[in-house]
């Protein structure tokens, strides 16, 4: 791919209306720029120019929506990764039929398991070649697991220390302990009951083995230690009932500090927590319109994320919360979910009401743009997926293989995608043939 291409591709990356812009200008001569696809329309722009901005796409119509996924980690930490993957799904049947936690697997290609130099060498070589990208294989989901339960599963999340231990909280802020390893009748090994209503807050501390928390919209948090014997674990070991006026969105562990947490809720706080505190709130902050979702990052201490209703994403150092370090922009309507990279400093992802999920890269904030670029979106996108046609429930980055995702939208649709190694910073930058100097 030569570098005017590489250059298109980081254009509709970030800002994949550009396909509208082009497609308009192609069919209309002029064409009316400014004319406003349905979403069906959107979905099949997008759809039409796959083969240019993934290396892989899988969709996957479930019967029933899920408003939670996960990726499983690899049970063994051994190379080459395995071709399967695994993933947490959940369903919402709206009482029409039983509910259930279910494990799905996806068999997935080798050039997107292990993109190695050769390969992707090869796949420079072939990438305009159309008939061989409609040849590549297109894994959809399978469910391999499945276990019954008590209402829709609001979220889903696997215990770091021991992936076979899976959380789930429902609709009525009910919290269930599943080990997927056992049979349909032992799999469910305790059930939690304290939240008076719905809840989405559900993280496991990933230094603090067993070490739960929940958060609903009853407005309490519980901290619950799961590996406790079956009588003491029925009980949380501490509840937040009055640090929060209003429904508590989300609920999260710092990455690096086992004891620090923080919480947002419709109130319009963004709180940190100290457990080992008496007042446990070390920090708090009244913003303008109320936080969603909330994300500490895998590889700084102090960075953390909160975004909500009015769609920018905030960046914070926790040491001081009183001004954000950086607001982001790009999404058109409420955000719900926000997670850091894994495996990429300095990478946060987001997904929202707008039917968008944003790759973000935070080291190119403020980097200087020439005049057309910066028409085209800020430094720091790196991607905008754009191909759903409903709001995203939920999206979870594999632990495994770098830059795989998995996205949810209301639709029970649930998409596996991997952005082009032609992006630079994933596939690094293009090589430069000398030839063209001459």
């Amino acid at each position: 791919m030569d570098q005017a291409n590489a250059k298109l591709l980081e254009k509709l990356a970030a800002d994949p209306s550009m396909l509208a812009q082009l497609t308009n200008q192609e069919e209309t001569g002029n064409g009316d720029e400014n004319k406003e696809l349905t979403i069906d329309e959107e979905y099949d722009l997008w759809k039409s120019n796959v083969p240019l901005m993934y290396d892989f796409v899988s969709e996957t119509k479930l019967t029933w929506p899920t408003l939670t996924v996960e990726w499983l980690p690899s049970s063994h930490s051994s190379t080459p990764v395995s071709n399967r993957q695994e993933l947490i799904l959940g369903t919402h049947t709206s009482g029409e039929e039983d509910n259930y936690l279910k494990i799905a697997a996806i068999d997935l290609p080798d050039e997107v398991v292990q993109p190695s130099t050769n390969s992707l060498k090869a796949q420079r070589e072939d990438d305009e070649d159309e008939d061989d990208q409609k040849q590549k294989p297109r894994s959809n989901i399978k469910i391999v697991k499945k276990f019954k339960h008590e209402e829709e599963i609001t979220r889903a999340r696997f215990m770091p220390q021991n992936t076979d231990i899976i959380a789930t909280i429902n609709g009525s802020g009910t919290v269930f302990i599943y080990n997927q390893s056992n049979d349909k009748q032992s799999a469910l090994i305790s059930t939690l009951r304290f939240h008076k209503e719905n809840g989405y807050g559900l993280s496991f501390n990933p230094n603090d083995k067993g070490k739960l928390l929940s958060g609903s919209d009853d407005g309490t948090i519980a901290l619950w230690d799961i590996q406790e014997n079956s009588t003491l674990a029925k009980k949380p070991l501490k509840i937040w009932d009055s640090v929060h006026n209003d429904i508590v969105n989300d609920c999260k562990w710092n990455e690096f500090n086992s004891n620090v947490f923080a919480s947002v809720s419709e109130d319009s706080t963004l709180q940190l927590h100290d457990q080992r505190e008496q007042n446990t709130i070390i920090n708090s902050i009244k913003t303008t319109d109320p936080f969603n979702t909330l994300a500490f990052s895998k590889h700084s201490q102090y960075l953390m994320a909160a975004a909500g209703t009015d769609s920018l994403v905030y960046l914070y150092d926790s040491r001081n919360l009183s001004v954000p370090l950086y607001s982001m922009n790009g999404h058109e309507d409420s955000i719900t979910n926000l997670e850091f990279s894994p495996h990429t400093d300095g990478v946060l992802i987001s997904s929202g009401n707008d039917r968008r999920v944003i790759m973000w890269d935070i080291n190119d904030i403020g980097a200087e743009q020439i005049p057309d670029d910066a028409e085209d979106g800020a430094p720091e996108v790196i991607m905008i997926h754009a191909g759903h046609r409903s709001a995203v429930n939920d999206f979870s980055i594999n632990p495994n293989i770098p830059w795989l995702m998995a996205s949810a939208e209301e639709e029970n649709i649930i998409q596996v995608w991997k952005c082009s190694h032609k992006l630079p910073i994933v596939g690094g930058t293009p090589e430069v043939s000398v030839s063209i100097l001459e």
